[in-house]
């Protein structure tokens, strides 16, 4: 050290030596990047070619991960008859037959503008009067690419993403095959979404762990991921996990809320002593990020064994009833409809020249059109000129457009840490591009998920008059915990932690001397009082706020000395949100 050198001199004379007051200044760690773990349509290196799955990959933008991992998965929708069919009433023209299968005589109807209540009574349901429309059976719905698009769209910003696999089963390295039909859908597996964490916990500088597809697990494999995550956060002590509730995409009422309240409690008792880690939203959200746009005729899928027969009939019926009176026209629509759903069984692909009855071709992709154009090109078509498809792909997109909440609110804590600071509640924060929670509860509702009798809190996601859909909620899973019952507790902690640890290693095999003691201690003070000048501790002074000691007899013994242990001891004093205010009025009498 510079205090020792005067030991060397060996020529007479008149030294200067500076020896520093302060030591090296503490920069605080980043507080606000999220490491999403889930299934891509690829994962590899744009420029290298090199596969990427299983590795964590720094992202800052969408574009990055368009780059990287490529675009959504397609999510497969079939439509249904509702059994026994509806009667249709009256001849007007409200009601039109479809052309009878030999399974059932169904009805529908065609006009937008003055629709009959259908099945559950919602709008949306009344264009299919008479039918379903629900995901294929057993086909899990991919939601990464949508997560993503939440967590930038809420404020988010860096961010790591690791690609546990292909949604397609046959993993394409950085691209896919221009050949579709060698696409087969993959499933939702908790040995790679807990191989998955296992590789975040390599990487360096994710405080969030995100994994929004272990919703869909069934409850064993549910509780075997976010026991991973629970367990993973409290061992490296440097991130949160948040968590969606096992089930919350169909819970749409308080019975259901209750039921996933109640196998979250189940799946997270073996890794309760890491509560303090992980904190849990409720309900599921209802976004608008999701629009007909996004949709293709190809997520209309005909059911096992295949048979196109339904859906090409409800479009039949519209453009004979639309266009019947232009053949021309007709017959160019309907050829339109024979490619996209064509009345064979057998596996011809989309790009065949298939032919309507009246013998007209819609055309094949042109020697510049992709696929994907191609494609497009032909829903457009079928978008624009039978309003009953249109109204289909809306009803699609409604259903995919509801979606688990940890995405969103990784955005929510990125927005809030940068405007308010990691110090203060990640709550009374509006969302965006969502319309509404899955279900809106009540005050009275909310109070048996924000103070259970076990602690295991969750956030609540209410919507507000003018303002919105509102975070209404901001406790760990430890909700019985006076130390660590907040998220912005826990959060603050791990930042002043993590903060220190870093700026510590510089001191490590340092002389365990005074010197080194007065050093630390003056860093360590120095890095918290412009934390609490930025507002971030409580207290009117400093000495209020915060304490470090380092030294004999006040946190160490000469026998800790000899041990080679440097023991610094930092008391904080860290601010609680105003959770509950109460307002007490009491009349007087006038004078």
């Amino acid at each position: 050290m510079a205090s020792n050198s005067y030991l060397n001199r060996s020529t007479p004379g008149v030294y200067i030596t500076e020896i520093p007051a302060f030591g090296s200044s503490i920069v605080g760690v980043a507080t606000a990047v999220p490491i999403f773990i889930g299934y891509t349509q690829y994962a590899g290196d744009p420029t290298t070619g090199a596969s990427l799955y299983n590795t964590p990959v720094a992202l800052t933008s969408m574009n990055d991960f368009l780059t990287y991992f490529g675009g959504a998965a397609l999510q497969a929708y079939q439509i249904g008859v509702l059994s026994p069919p509806p009667t249709p009433s009256g001849t007007g023209s409200g009601a039109v037959a479809v052309a009878p299968t030999p399974a059932f005589t169904a009805y529908y109807t065609p006009n937008a503008a003055s629709p009959s209540p259908g099945p559950s009574g919602s709008a949306a349901d009344s264009v299919l009067q008479g039918f379903t429309l629900a995901p294929t059976p057993d086909q899990p719905q991919f939601n990464l690419y949508w997560q993503m698009l939440l967590f930038f769209a809420n404020g988010g910003g860096n961010c790591y993403v690791v690609s546990v696999g292909s949604y397609w089963s046959n993993q394409f390295p950085t691209g896919a095959p221009s050949d579709t039909s060698a696409w087969l859908p993959g499933a939702i597996s908790a040995t790679d979404l807990t191989n998955g964490i296992a590789v975040a916990g390599y990487a360096v500088g994710p405080t969030m762990t995100v994994v929004p597809e272990t919703c869909q697990l069934d409850q064993a494999d549910y509780a075997t991921v976010i026991q991973a995550m629970m367990s993973q956060a409290s061992t490296l002590q440097d991130r949160v996990a948040i968590l969606d509730l096992p089930g919350c995409l169909g819970a749409n009422t308080i019975d259901t809320l209750e039921t996933c309240q109640d196998n979250l409690w189940i799946a997270t008792g073996p890794a309760i002593a890491s509560a303090s880690y992980a904190a849990a939203y409720a309900p599921a959200l209802v976004a608008s990020i999701v629009t007909p746009n996004n949709i293709l005729y190809t997520n209309l899928v005909a059911p096992e064994p295949a048979d196109n027969t339904l859906v090409n009939n409800i479009l039949t019926v519209q453009a004979n009833q639309l266009y019947g009176q232009s053949p021309a026209q007709l017959a160019a629509i309907q050829s339109a409809i024979a490619i996209a759903f064509p009345l064979t069984t057998s596996n011809q692909n989309a790009n065949d020249a298939s032919l309507s009855d009246n013998g007209t071709a819609y055309a094949g992709p042109t020697a510049t059109q992709t696929q994907a154009q191609w494609q497009t090109a032909l829903d457009n078509l079928l978008q624009n000129a039978l309003p009953v498809f249109k109204q289909i792909e809306q009803q699609i997109a409604n259903q995919m457009n509801v979606m688990a909440p940890s995405g969103a609110l990784a955005g929510v804590w990125t927005k809030s840490d940068q405007q308010n600071g990691v110090w203060n509640a990640p709550a009374n924060i509006a969302l965006a591009s969502i319309t509404a929670p899955l279900y809106n509860m009540s005050d009275a509702e909310q109070g048996n998920f924000n103070i259970p009798t076990n602690g295991q809190s969750i956030a609540v996601i209410r919507s507000q008059l003018n303002r919105g859909t509102i975070v209404w909620g901001a406790r760990t899973l430890d909700g019985n915990s006076n130390d660590y019952r907040y998220i912005q507790i826990r959060r603050t902690l791990i930042y002043i932690e993590q903060s220190v640890k870093l700026a510590m290693q510089a001191y490590v095999f340092a002389a365990n001397d005074a010197t080194t003691w007065s050093t630390v201690t003056a860093s360590v003070s120095s890095f918290l009082n412009g934390l609490w000048q930025q507002g971030g501790l409580m207290g009117s002074k400093p000495t209020d706020a915060y304490s470090v000691a380092c030294g004999i007899g006040s946190t160490m013994t000469s026998q800790n000395v000899l041990d080679g242990y440097m023991i610094v001891a930092v008391n904080v004093s860290l601010i609680h949100p105003a959770e509950f205010i109460e307002l007490t009025f009491t009349q007087m009498m006038g004078s």
